[in-house]
């Protein structure tokens, strides 16, 4: 007789109700939220990066900008938006 492995129930939630839920926790709480993705040149697939907290300096903030401004001509782009 052999042995019947079951499947573990998958609890994590799905990626866009994560990033929902961490999107209004750091309104609630007065905390940056930073959104990126970037292309893994080796798989040509998307890879997306999502920070939320005291993350991000007013210096920080024009670096963010510079870096972005030179790369333009690649599809960079940015929004920024300041809550209040």
């Amino acid at each position: 007789m052999t042995i019947r492995k079951t499947r573990r129930k998958n609890d994590e939630k799905p990626f866009h109700e994560a990033v929902t839920d961490l999107l209004f926790s750091a309104m609630a709480n007065h905390e940056d939220f930073v959104m990126t993705y970037e292309v893994n040149p080796t798989t040509g697939k998307k890879e997306i990066h999502v920070m939320a907290g005291k993350l991000i300096s007013p210096d920080m903030v024009g670096m963010l900008k510079n870096h972005v401004a030179e790369q333009l001509d690649e599809g960079s782009g940015h929004h920024i938006r300041k809550m209040e």
